[in-house]
């Protein structure tokens, strides 16, 4: 297999775990706003899994090591990102919740 069909195969299957990860999240947690609390919280825990599993993945199709640090540090702050924002949302509705 080319390195560019490693790294397209990559990139989708990134793509793909990042959306099924996202649905099954909301899904299962969509009126109970505590266990959307710690969906946030799981994804951020996920996060260094995602993280080695993309360096060392990527790292079979790049020899240098750019094209995986970058691919890494890209999809890890996605995940990053999304568990931080799935937190902090659903901590607010929380808190403006319990508040009124």
């Amino acid at each position: 297999m080319s390195d560019s069909v490693g790294l397209s195969l990559t990139i989708i299957l990134e793509i793909i775990v990042f959306g099924l990860i996202n649905f099954y999240t909301f899904k299962f947690s969509q009126q109970n706003i505590k266990k959307r609390v710690w969906a946030g919280i799981i994804f951020l825990l996920l996060t260094p899994l995602i993280y080695f599993g993309t360096l060392f993945f990527v790292l079979t199709f790049d020899e240098s090591g750019w094209g995986a640090g970058i691919l890494t540090v890209l999809f890890t702050g996605l995940y990053i990102m999304n568990g931080i924002i799935v937190l902090l949302l659903s901590s607010i509705r929380l808190f403006l919740a319990k508040s009124n």
